[in-house]
């Protein structure tokens, strides 16, 4: 019997988006289905396709753009919102992307797909026009890694999947996606994250990180670009002693800012800079505590790894939503958005540890083991299984 061919998209707007995906593609494998042919593909990648990879990095750009220029993130999700939300969305990948938009179609025929898995808007979009015009039969699943759904999103084919009861709401009542289309699951993460079981101090001693000192790890994302430098410079000012890690991401500029400064700093700072890494949840979790812009799943990591958050930055109501969920109803954290407000309150953190605690006990009711990757795993079983046996 042929096996039905899963294709796992992965595509860099942030690295959200890819962790979201690896870890739905671990729980597939988990599974070990001989039935089922999983394909992770980079797709705007992989082919070396000129198109795609200079659409791919506009999409890197804007993403940076939200962090690095104020008001621009708010600014384009408004103007979706006034000019049509979806509708719109769909128009102008006809026209003004239509050729990244048919050379992605390109790279889904090379890859013959019975199953395209999305987590992001663009692929998800071009997932939908490869059902439309090239194989009727192929089933569309997204997973929003997002903790709202954004005007962004293509409504009109497949199944989509959120983590949480505002997304759930919001998809259905908000962007009429058709109810029986919508699924909610639990949030998602990677094996590592689910695997990692030693403690911060082990963590600590791998890292050659001290042990008694209160750390903070500092992080924008992927890209370093929103306020980081900043809270990072703030809290080298610091006469309390404090371990600072900086995570520069793929920003070279900011890792060699911070890595000359590594000898120069004052005696009661220990200064630990690091580039990207796929064992970043490592370093949360010898963390006290995660400074950081409100990305969805830097977010979650450092909660799953019991770390409690700062955030510092918002870009857009993607991030906006992030926020309100993990500091407003989750509580296992704070928002503050000036670096001297942010160096004052670990400051009061290190005299004070007791004042962490209840965040602390917060994260801990993020239950790993109930992994949401598992259940979409499941959904994606279930949705070959229904088209399987109504073909038959």
């Amino acid at each position: 019997m042929d096996k039905t061919r899963v294709l796992l998209t992965y595509m860099e707007s942030g690295m959200g988006h890819i962790t979201s995906m690896k870890s739905i593609s671990d729980a597939l494998k988990n599974m070990n289905l001989p039935n089922l042919e999983l394909i992770d593909c980079y797709i705007m990648q992989e082919d070396n396709d000129p198109v795609l990879i200079k659409f791919n990095n506009f999409i890197i750009h804007q993403t940076k753009q939200t962090n690095c220029i104020r008001g621009y993130g708010p600014f384009v999700f408004w103007w979706l919102e006034v000019l049509g939300k979806q509708k719109f969305m769909v128009f102008v990948h006809h026209l003004l992307f239509r050729k990244a938009l048919n050379h992605t179609l390109e790279a889904f025929k090379k890859r013959n797909p019975d199953v395209i898995v999305s987590t992001h808007y663009f692929t998800t979009l071009a997932a939908v026009e490869y059902k439309r015009r090239v194989n009727k039969n192929c089933i569309v699943i997204t997973y929003n890694p997002d903790n709202n759904v954004h005007p962004w999103w293509d409504n009109r084919d497949g199944m989509f999947v959120v983590n949480n009861d505002v997304c759930f709401n919001e998809a259905i009542k908000r962007r009429h996606f058709k109810a029986e289309n919508v699924k909610q699951v639990y949030f998602t993460a990677r094996n590592e994250v689910i695997n990692a079981a030693i403690s911060p101090n082990e963590y600590r001693k791998k890292y050659n990180i001290p042990q008694d000192k209160f750390c903070v790890m500092i992080a924008d994302g992927a890209y370093a670009s929103a306020r980081s430098v900043a809270v990072a410079e703030e809290l080298l000012k610091t006469d309390l002693p404090l371990t600072i890690i900086m995570l520069a991401g793929k920003n070279e500029e900011v890792y060699n800012k911070f890595k000359a400064l590594e000898s120069k700093t004052k005696p009661n700072i220990t200064l630990i800079t690091s580039g990207f890494t796929t064992s970043v949840h490592e370093l949360y979790c010898a963390s006290d505590l995660f400074v950081t812009k409100a990305g969805p799943n830097a977010i979650l990591d450092s909660v799953f790894m019991g770390t409690p958050i700062i955030v510092d930055f918002y870009a857009h109501p993607i991030e906006k939503a992030t926020t309100k969920l993990f500091v407003d109803d989750y509580n296992v954290g704070k928002a503050i958005y000036k670096p001297k407000q942010i160096r004052a309150q670990i400051e009061e953190f290190i005299k004070d540890p007791n004042l962490l605690a209840p965040y602390k006990e917060n994260c801990k009711k993020f239950d790993k083991s109930k992994n949401g990757s598992l259940d979409m795993a499941k959904i994606i079983v279930d949705e070959i299984n229904k088209h399987n046996s109504n073909a038959s």
